[in-house]
């Protein structure tokens, strides 16, 4: 799996960054024990008492600061902020194009893959972190479509329910897009006329 991921990875063509205000986000695969049969992917949901994205499910991440050496290392940084993961447990398989965010930020994924176990703690932006199978998000009969209007045009976006976590909006674009690249899920996304 960590052959194929890194392989259809180096594939992909990056896309020429953009002026915008930029992020870096982590998608932490967990592979090791239990997981190398059920591979599953880290989600955070932000807590109700911060100012944005409030009570939202996300990927660990954050804006770049000036201390950053580039966007994957400010995916680890942020990681390490808001649930302790150690960036030595972290290893980097490739990154996927970034999206644009409703708050016209440039989002850049980092695809990782852990292979021991991490002692996860939320800091006080985080509500909850939790896991979903990567199996269960390729199955289809998990996903909804939903359909948004955003700058005068119809989106039409994945959406998971997992336990009591909604995966909406670009945490489900970028979810898509990995399982899409990684994993040939042929997941619909994009405008609908």
């Amino acid at each position: 799996m960590i052959d194929s991921i890194k392989q259809k990875l180096a594939k992909l063509n990056p896309t020429q960054s953009t002026n915008l205000k930029k992020a870096g986000v982590l998608i932490a695969i967990l592979y090791y024990g239990r997981y190398k049969t059920a591979p599953s992917i880290i989600y955070t949901q932000r807590s109700t008492k911060v100012s944005t994205h409030s009570g939202e499910v996300s990927f660990p991440g954050g804006m770049m600061e000036d201390e950053d050496l580039d966007l994957y290392h400010t995916a680890l940084r942020e990681s390490q902020e808001e649930m302790a993961l150690d960036p030595k447990l972290v290893e980097l398989l490739g990154s996927l194009n970034f999206l644009i965010s409703r708050f016209d930020i440039e989002v850049n994924p980092y695809v990782a893959i852990i292979t021991e176990e991490p002692n996860l703690i939320a800091n006080e932006e985080i509500q909850e972190i939790f896991e979903v199978p990567i199996a269960y998000l390729l199955d289809k009969k998990n996903m909804q479509t939903q359909t948004f209007q955003r700058d005068k045009m119809q989106l039409e976006m994945p959406t998971w329910y997992y336990n009591e976590q909604k995966i909406w909006g670009l945490t489900a674009m970028i979810t898509a897009d990995l399982l899409n690249t990684c994993f040939d899920a042929d997941i619909s996304t994009g405008i609908v006329r």
